[in-house]
C-alpha cells in the first residue's frame, strides 16, 4: 500500500488545536519548512497510527483527542482504500474501513459504544461485533479468513519504519548476541533503531554476503570506503578479545574496516555521522531484503553530514525509493539537502495558527513550473516564500 493523502486533527476544538491540512504525498517526499512549523510533528503522527494498527490494538491512556484520516492506492481504484480512526481521552469514538472496489459502504464501521459491523467474506454479508473502547477494531478483528481486507492495513503499519536521522541511532548501545538466533529475534524490536547492533546480526544469519554487500556498496556510494563491516566485544571491556574471538557472554557493537586503514574502527570510535549513515543503511536494507517494506519515514535526514556525503545519501535514498519497492517521507530545513533534492518531490509547510499545510507538485504545480523559469536553487524557494506568495501580492521571489 501507498500512502496517499493524509489528514490529522489534534485537540479539535480546544485551544490547543492543530491540524495538518490535507496532505497528498508522492512515492518520494522531502518535507521542508522552518523550525517550529511542523515537519517532525507530522512524521510522529504517521508514526504513532502505525504503531496503533500493527500492535496490540489496545490504547495507553491518552488525555487528549486524536483524529486520522488515511488514503491509500487512489490512482488504483481496485485497492482504494480509506481508513478514519478518532480518539477521545483514551477511547475511540469512531473507526471506519473502506476499499472502494468492494463498494462505497464502509466495509468496518463502529462508534463510540464500541459497537458495529464488519463484512465475513465466508457469508459474503455484515455481521454485527463488539470491541472494547479502548481498542481498534481493525487489530482485533484481524481474521485472514473472514476479513482478509483488514491484513494491508496490517502490513502496512507493521513494515512501516520510522528513523530520526538526528538522534544516536544506536550508537551508544550494545548487544549480548545468543548462539540461539531464534532468542536474538524475540528480543530485537526491529521498529527500534536503537536495536541496530541485533538487527545487523540477524540480517547477516538470514541473508549472509547479499546484506553485507548491499551495506557496503551503500556506505561506499555516500564516500565512505569500507571493506568490512561485523561484530565485536569492545577493545574497552577486554583488549586482548580479537574480532573472531568474541564470547557469547559479553556484550558486542559494530566495527567496520576502512580500506585505507590497517586497523579496525569500533563503533565507538566512529563519528556521529558516520554512524548515522551505515545505522540507516543496516537497518533499511534489512527491511527490504528480509521483510515486505512500506514505508520509510526519516526525520531531519543527514545531519551531521557534509554537503557531498548529504547529497549523496539523498540521491540513494531516492533510488530505493524509484524502485516503487517503499515510499519514502523526509523531512529537512538543511540548505545542501533542499538543493540536492529535486522539486517535484518537495512539500513545503505553510504554517498558520493551529495548522499546517503542504504545498506541492498536487496543488502549486503552476507555481513549482514557474520558479523553475527564474534560475535560482532550490533553497531559494524555501527562503523567498515564493511558493506560499498568494497571487496579486507585491513581493518579489
Amino acid at each position: 500500500m501507498k500512502l496517499d493523502i493524509f489528514e490529522y486533527v489534534y485537540n479539535k476544538g480546544l485551544p490547543g488545536e492543530w491540524r495538518v491540512e490535507e496532505c497528498r504525498l508522492s512515492q518520494t517526499n522531502l518535507i521542508v519548512g522552518k523550525n517550529a512549523t511542523g515537519k517532525s510533528r507530522i512524521l510522529r503522527a504517521i508514526h504513532t497510527l502505525s504503531e496503533l494498527l500493527s500492535e496490540s490494538g489496545s490504547l495507553a491512556p491518552r488525555p487528549k483527542s486524536y483524529e486520522w484520516r488515511l488514503l491509500f492506492d487512489i490512482d488504483r481504484h481496485e485497492e482504494k482504500t480509506e481508513y478514519i480512526l478518532k480518539i477521545e481521552k483514551g477511547l475511540v469514538t469512531q473507526e471506519k474501513l473502506i476499499i472502494y472496489s468492494e463498494s462505497d459502504e464502509p466495509l468496518l464501521d463502529r462508534d463510540e459504544s464500541g459497537e458495529g459491523k464488519i463484512f465475513a467474506k465466508k457469508i459474503k454479508q455484515k455481521i454485527d461485533f463488539q470491541t472494547d473502547k479502548t481498542e481498534l477494531a481493525v487489530v482485533k478483528r484481524r481474521d485472514s479468513i473472514q476479513h482478509p481486507f483488514l491484513e494491508n492495513l496490517y502490513q502496512w503499519s507493521s513494515s512501516l519504519r520510522f528513523y530520526e536521522f538526528g538522534t544516536q541511532l544506536g550508537k551508544n548501545l550494545m548487544a549480548r548476541i545468543p548462539s540461539a538466533m531464534e532468542l536474538l529475534k524475540n528480543k530485537t524490536d526491529f521498529k527500534d533503531s536503537d536495536f541496530v547492533v541485533g538487527i545487523f546480526v540477524i540480517g547477516k544469519e538470514e541473508r549472509g554476503d547479499e546484506f553485507i554487500n548491499a551495506i557496503l556498496s551503500d556506505m561506499r556510494e555516500i564516500g565512505y570506503k569500507l571493506s568490512k563491516i561485523g561484530t565485536k566485544v569492545p577493545s574497552l571491556i577486554n583488549p586482548d578479545i580479537s574480532v573472531v574471538d568474541s564470547p557469547d557472554n559479553l556484550p558486542q557493537f559494530l566495527y567496520i574496516q576502512e580500506e585505507d586503514l590497517t586497523s579496525v574502527t569500533e563503533q565507538s570510535e566512529m563519528s556521529q555521522g558516520m554512524f548515522r549513515a551505515l545505522s540507516l543503511f543496516i537497518q533499511i536494507n534489512y527491511s527490504l531484503l528480509a521483510s515486505k517494506p512500506s514505508c520509510i519515514v526519516i526525520d531531519d535526514i543527514g545531519e551531521g553530514l557534509d554537503y557531498q556525503r548529504s547529497s549523496s545519501i539523498i540521491k540513494l535514498l531516492i533510488d530505493k525509493a524509484k524502485t516503487g519497492l517503499i515510499q519514502l517521507i523526509m523531512t529537512t530545513n538543511d540548505e545542501f539537502i533542499m538543493n540536492g533534492v529535486p522539486l517535484e518531490y518537495w512539500s513545503l509547510i505553510e504554517r498558520t495558527p493551529g495548522s499546517a499545510k503542504l504545498h506541492n507538485i498536487y496543488n502549486s504545480r503552476e507555481k513549482i513550473e514557474e520558479f523553475k523559469f527564474i534560475g535560482l536553487n532550490n533553497f531559494d524557494l524555501f527562503t523567498s516564500e515564493f511558493l506560499l506568495q498568494k497571487e496579486g501580492d507585491e513581493e518579489a521571489a
